[in-house]
């Protein structure tokens, strides 16, 4: 095998080893909010096709979060907290004229209900659903995609008490920008648009597993080299 093969090979299984179980770290801020998260993601073993009210899969190329870790900051109900976990899925059916909303969409109920444009909302919509290649659109009447969470996004438990939805708005044409909703289970308590997430520095577990990775590919590459010498002599 040639030296960079093995290389690319060793690249390959330590970038697709997480798959089953990797994270993906962000920096958030805008809208009064800020704060670093953690989510911890797997693969989607219900994927396909989607055009139906409600569907029976998820869009393809999505991941299913499974935790969330961190800190969040917002200064529109001066609240500072700490990120403990995500609220679980809880598929339900949505409006029967929304045929692109994934299997996984359901709500997240506060009991005084969630204003809209299309009415009060039992709750925050989510589906807990990641994607690394950017979200197609997953409402009929939003036809925006873009970003790592889809419209509806997931929600994050916190030490605090309240609970906070996270979602893309998709890119509208300036940019793609996120929108938090926070609340206490009974109203909601702050609603925050135009905020701007960024990927942060990869965790040290992260670069440990990439140099084992590539330290693994140089071991081989070694003994490769060893066997051919000796098969020539």
């Amino acid at each position: 095998m040639r030296p960079w093969a093995v290389i690319a090979a060793a690249a390959a299984v330590t970038m697709s080893a997480p798959a089953s179980a990797a994270s993906y770290v962000f920096d958030f801020s805008g809208g009064g909010l800020s704060g670093t998260v953690s989510l911890t993601y797997e693969a989607n073993p219900n994927t396909g096709p989607i055009g139906t009210s409600p569907n029976r899969y998820d869009p393809v190329g999505s991941y299913v979060i499974t935790g969330a870790s961190g800190t969040l900051s917002n200064s529109n109900i001066d609240l500072t907290t700490t990120i403990t976990g995500v609220v679980p899925s809880n598929p339900g059916k949505p409006t029967p004229d929304n045929l692109l909303a994934p299997a996984s969409f359901g709500h997240y109920v506060v009991k005084n209900g969630v204003p809209g444009p299309g009415g009060v909302a039992p709750g925050f919509s989510y589906d807990n659903l990641f994607y690394p290649a950017g979200s197609p659109p997953t409402a009929t009447d939003y036809p925006f995609g873009g970003g790592f969470l889809d419209i509806y996004g997931l929600v994050f438990t916190t030490s605090s008490g309240k609970a906070v939805n996270f979602w893309s708005n998709g890119d509208t044409g300036q940019g793609v920008s996120y929108g938090a909703g926070t609340t206490d289970g009974v109203s909601v308590l702050d609603y925050a648009g135009g905020i701007v997430a960024r990927t942060a520095v990869p965790e040290p577990a992260t670069w440990l597993t990439m140099i084992l990775g590539f330290a693994l590919a140089g071991i081989a590459l070694r003994r490769r080299r060893g066997k051919e010498v000796l098969a020539l002599a």
